[in-house]
């Protein structure tokens, strides 16, 4: 038993239906399926409803192809700067002992070098965004 087992973050919150019997997925499937509600809306229009859901559609795409990263090209270079070109060669070093069999675990080093990779790009970053 890990502390996580004991810590319940959502502990606060009462479930949906408390004091009810619980209900199966199979009974909720066929509520929903006999919703009379959802038929006559689906009836009723729905080439207006595909016609707004492609223009949506399109949009998102022409959002989505606008954009590009520049994080993890600004990442690279600064993992290859000499403020943090030692602590990727300590971490280097641990991965091959390691891979050697070695028992230690790397985090340490790792952490270490993505906190200078991550104070060395996070102003770089800022700068491309928009």
């Amino acid at each position: 038993m890990s502390i996580f087992d004991l810590v319940n973050p959502f502990s606060y919150i009462t479930p949906l239906h408390a004091d009810d019997e619980e209900v199966e997925a199979s009974e909720v499937a066929a509520v929903v399926a006999s919703d009379p509600v959802e038929e006559t809306a689906a009836a009723d229009e729905p080439e207006e409803v595909e016609e707004e859901e492609e223009a949506v559609e399109e949009e998102e795409e022409e959002e989505e192809e606008e954009y590009e990263d520049h994080a993890p090209a600004i990442k690279e270079a600064c993992g290859d700067t000499l403020s943090c070109k030692s602590l990727k060669h300590h971490y280097e070093e641990c991965a091959a002992r390691v891979d050697d069999g070695s028992k230690e675990s790397c985090a340490e080093e790792l952490l270490h070098f993505m906190h200078c990779v991550d104070q060395c790009a996070a102003p770089q970053i800022f700068d491309k965004l928009k």
